[in-house]
């Protein structure tokens, strides 16, 4: 196992630990808004991108990638927020103590599934934008990569059929030229 996977194995924990301390409502809105997130960004990251290349005048894979982790994050928090605020007006239920524990194994589960579908929607972004050969490698490399991806593929309906038919040229090219 290399130093890489060791790394998305540790964030992949800290999603479940998140999960575990903020408990299921909480952890729930974070999931969820990991949904919402990949649906939005993945609709409007190339205008933001445009906007950054001309900005910045970075390479065009780097500025998709950029905006569309940007977007991401930022619709994923909001919505996460929104059910934070729930979460805390249901404080009351929620703090019993069965209800308590059962909240925060729940949280848990709900955590780890956000974690490896995140990093899997990462590398289903990046596989389809190079952004360095290096990255690449350690993708090809990593035991733990295939994983996440397979399951970013219960999100990939709410992509856009432009990425996904990008995967699938992309995949064609691979085994034709490769």
């Amino acid at each position: 196992m290399s130093l890489f996977d060791v790394v998305l194995l540790i964030v992949i924990g800290g999603f479940a630990l998140f999960g575990l301390w903020f408990g299921l409502i909480h952890t729930l809105g974070s999931l969820f808004g990991t949904i919402v997130g990949a649906y939005i960004a993945s609709r409007y990251y190339q205008p933001l991108a445009d906007w950054l290349i001309k900005v910045t005048g970075w390479p065009e894979n780097t500025a998709r990638v950029v905006m569309f982790i940007l977007a991401f994050i930022i619709i994923a928090r909001l919505v996460g927020f929104a059910f934070w605020i729930v979460d805390k007006l249901l404080s009351i239920i929620t703090r019993l103590p069965f209800i308590s524990s059962i909240n925060r194994i729940l949280g848990l589960f709900l955590g780890l599934l956000e974690g490896v579908l995140t990093i899997g929607l990462l590398f289903y972004f990046v596989e389809r934008f190079p952004v360095s050969e290096k990255l690449m490698t350690l993708l090809a490399a990593s035991q733990v990569a295939p994983y996440a991806s397979k399951m970013a593929n219960l999100l990939v309906p709410l992509l856009p059929d432009a990425l996904q038919l990008l995967k699938s040229t992309v995949d064609y090219v691979q085994n034709k030229v490769l």
